[in-house]
């Protein structure tokens, strides 16, 4: 992961930040990329800083040139020292794309932070006087002058037990505030949201033959910096998509092509892995998953972020993953997670509104109809209702109610809003785990180029044929093996986490029941007591409910630990 720390003293006294550099130089890993008045930037390992002109500020992280053809020159950000910090923000959103926080010297005085639209990078402010402090996390060796005066925040924590895409945008922590992707947070900790997803879905649809070279262009530049990749391949559609375009562009920096299967065949996908990599001419690496269980040990790793291990809620595979980059020497592990939310898997019915409404009533006898009813196992009458119905909405929308990205998006269609709210809850994807502490954990299906341009297609059309992703099918069809082009299964892996959560009860039961959530009332302590129950694993599942719940408990745990520790 970008790991970093920067303290930008607004009163630039001589001497305030002093204590910090003689910290940061004794730190393991760490290095000192900017130290000038006012302003100390600490990052560890290689992670790159680029100065941005007139003295208005660094970036963070990797910057590249929207629409720069693979190979090209690296990307230069022109800049007047009177032009105002907001406008800078908006240059960098609309020009560039990549991996990055930039810290903006506002023309004013005050210092402002943008996030880049993907999220890849973690930001959190605190401040200390007036010492603005920004980070991806609280190093151990952060002096505690400079660290913030944190507690539990409840309400945060309420609303990420409703949503885990709410723990991608809100601090759980009082003291430290979070900026969203695409915003630009100024000294008060007020933000303007200046990247929407909905400023792109109103645009007109792109040109369908351009998306895979869109895609190769994407994989390219996020290759670029990389000596050594771990590549996986579940075996998956998405999976399939991501690991064309990186052979074909970058395959001769790939280490290893993974495929993680479980012992015991459940949702084995190692038939259509092999057929992706004899496509490609790939050596495909089988690994067995480690035998997923629930431990204590487990939880408190997933824990150490600032953010909760909704990453890590499978311990064991993350270890598992993070000991085999470290021994390949990757710096980069690439994924296709992401794509299921970019391309459109969910069944929904409102595609029927937004398909209805765009045609009239000469849609209702349309092909397209009859396959989402299959798809969404409905009545072409029940979808034809709900095209009518202005209240029309995808079930999973509330659950994104409140966030950023879904303001001023309720004039969309409603699958096209889904759309948005799939994206919105697929942030949490960045969340950093053991694996993302060794090498950075890439995923370009989700990268900005890549929602911006898909976002701008209807809904219908991506679900073309009626099914999920059935324009990703047709666009790069021609990579993929046909087997994995059409089919219409995945590989489930629910019983397999359900085995584990179930055998976990006998010490998860009290661990949740007596824990600080059930405390705080912020679990219904009588349904847990029904849900922890070896028959209620067996018969009903409600494996994630669980991981996510422990996860969570784990988290509060830990962090309530550290904040009485600092008093």
């Amino acid at each position: 992961m970008v790991a970093y720390l920067a303290a930008l003293d607004v009163g630039q006294g001589p001497e305030r930040l002093a204590l910090l550099r003689e910290a940061a130089r004794g730190a393991e890993g760490w290095r000192i990329a900017v130290d000038q008045p006012g302003a100390l930037i600490m990052v560890r390992g290689d992670t790159p800083v680029r100065t941005l002109q007139a003295g208005r500020g660094w970036l963070i992280g990797d910057l590249y040139r929207a629409g720069r053809p693979v190979g090209g020159e690296p990307p230069s950000v022109r800049i007047s020292q009177a032009l105002p910090g907001v406008e800078v923000a908006r240059d960098l959103c609309a020009h560039f794309w990549g991996r990055y926080v930039g810290l903006i010297h506002e023309a004013g005085g005050g210092v402002m932070i943008f996030r880049d639209p993907s999220g890849a990078v973690e930001a959190m402010r605190w401040q200390v006087g007036p010492v603005v402090m920004v980070g991806s996390e609280l190093p151990d060796w952060l002096p505690a002058v400079y660290s913030p005066d944190l507690s539990i925040d409840w309400s945060a924590v309420a609303r990420w037990l409703v949503s885990s895409s709410a723990a991608a945008v809100q601090s759980g922590l009082a003291g430290l505030t979070s900026v969203t992707p695409g915003a630009l947070q100024g000294r008060e900790g007020d933000e303007l949201q200046l990247w929407r997803p909905q400023q792109f879905a109103r645009q007109g649809a792109p040109d369908m033959e351009a998306l895979p070279d869109l895609l190769d262009q994407c994989v390219g530049a996020l290759a670029s910096g990389s000596a050594a990749i771990q590549a996986e391949i579940s075996g998956g559609l998405d999976s399939s998509i991501l690991t064309a375009s990186l052979a074909r562009v970058a395959g001769g920096k790939v280490r290893e092509w993974i495929n993680y299967h479980a012992a015991d065949g459940q949702g084995d996908e190692r038939l259509y892995a092999r057929q992706v990599a004899a496509l490609w001419d790939l050596p495909l690496v089988e690994a067995v998953k480690p035998p997923f269980a629930m431990t204590p040990e487990a939880l408190e790793a997933g824990a150490a972020g600032l953010r909760p291990g909704f990453t890590a809620l499978d311990g064991q595979r993350d270890l598992d993953g993070a000991a085999r980059a470290l021994a390949l020497g990757a710096d980069r592990v690439f994924t296709g997670q992401g794509g299921d939310m970019v391309f459109f898997q969910t069944p929904t019915p409102v595609l029927a509104a937004d398909y209805i409404r765009a045609r009239g009533l000469a849609g209702v006898a349309s092909p397209y109809l009859l396959e989402v009813a299959r798809w969404t196992r409905r009545s072409v009458w029940s979808l034809t209702s709900c095209a009518f119905d202005a209240r029309a909405a995808w079930t999973g929308e509330a659950s994104v109610a409140g966030h950023p990205w879904m303001e001023a998006a309720g004039d969309l269609p409603p699958a096209k809003r889904a759309h948005i709210a799939h994206l919105a809850q697929k942030l949490a994807i960045h969340i950093d785990n053991q694996r993302s502490r060794v090498a950075e954990v890439v995923h370009p299906l989700i990268c900005q180029p890549m929602m911006e341009r898909w976002l701008a297609i209807p809904a219908d059309q991506l679900t073309l044929g009626g099914r999920d992703r059935g324009l990703a099918r047709a666009v790069f069809g021609e990579r993929l093996p046909p087997a994995i082009r059409d089919r219409r299964g995945k590989g489930e892996l629910t019983g397999y986490y359900g085995r584990g959560v179930a055998a976990s009860l006998p010490w998860t039961r009290s661990y949740l029941l007596d824990g600080r959530l059930a405390a705080e009332g912020l679990i219904d302590r009588a349904r847990f007591e029904h849900v922890l129950t070896p028959e209620h694993q067996i018969w009903r599942g409600d494996a994630y409910l669980v991981l996510t719940t422990l996860t969570v408990e784990a988290w509060v745990r830990r962090w309530e630990g550290a904040c009485r520790a600092s008093r």
